[in-house]
């Protein structure tokens, strides 16, 4: 009786434990999933905003979309998961790397929030801040100090770590 109670305990345990690990991996899935939603509607994006889009991607995942006079970058690295809006759901912000020519031109961060369970792109901000995280609706950026046409712009301690929210639309910043 003793070692049916022991055996029962461990099953018990046991299979506790392979549900947590099965939940875990759901997640993993479902983040998986949102990061390729995200993908695509920043390649649709990108794509809109080209006429006649080649995709190419490289060895790295990188995804180059390009015209004969534009291309956008999108670096999957660069997608970041967070709440942004008021729900406790993971939104994200994405950033594409525009080039006219050979040139960069201000970077574009694409803030999609999730509605009813679908992402929908809802602001596209020109900004040459990078986004460090996303927690608890704060989104946490590198800011430079310097405008693109100063000599100081690439200055690394020329630059701000700032601490924003998405309100009505618009990043706010924190105090």
């Amino acid at each position: 009786m003793r070692k049916l109670l022991i055996f029962t305990a461990c099953a018990l345990v046991f299979s506790a434990c392979l549900r947590n690990t099965g939940s875990h991996g759901n997640s993993d899935r479902t983040e998986e999933r949102s990061r390729k939603e995200i993908l695509k509607i920043a390649e649709k994006y990108a794509s809109d905003n080209l006429s006649d889009a080649k995709k190419n991607v490289n060895e790295n995942g990188i995804i180059i979309l390009s015209d004969a006079s534009k291309a956008y970058v999108i670096d999957p690295s660069k997608i970041f998961l967070g709440p942004i809006d008021r729900d406790t759901v993971n939104d994200a912000i994405v950033t594409l790397y525009p080039f006219r020519g050979n040139y960069e031109v201000t970077s574009e961060h694409l803030v999609i929030i999730y509605t009813d369970g679908k992402p929908m792109l809802i602001r596209t901000i020109e900004s040459d801040m990078r986004i460090i995280s996303i927690e608890d609706g704060i989104i946490t950026a590198e800011v430079p100090e310097h405008s693109r046409n100063s000599p100081l712009f690439d200055c690394p301690s020329c630059r701000e770590v700032v601490k924003y929210r998405f309100i009505n639309g618009e990043l706010v910043k924190e105090d």
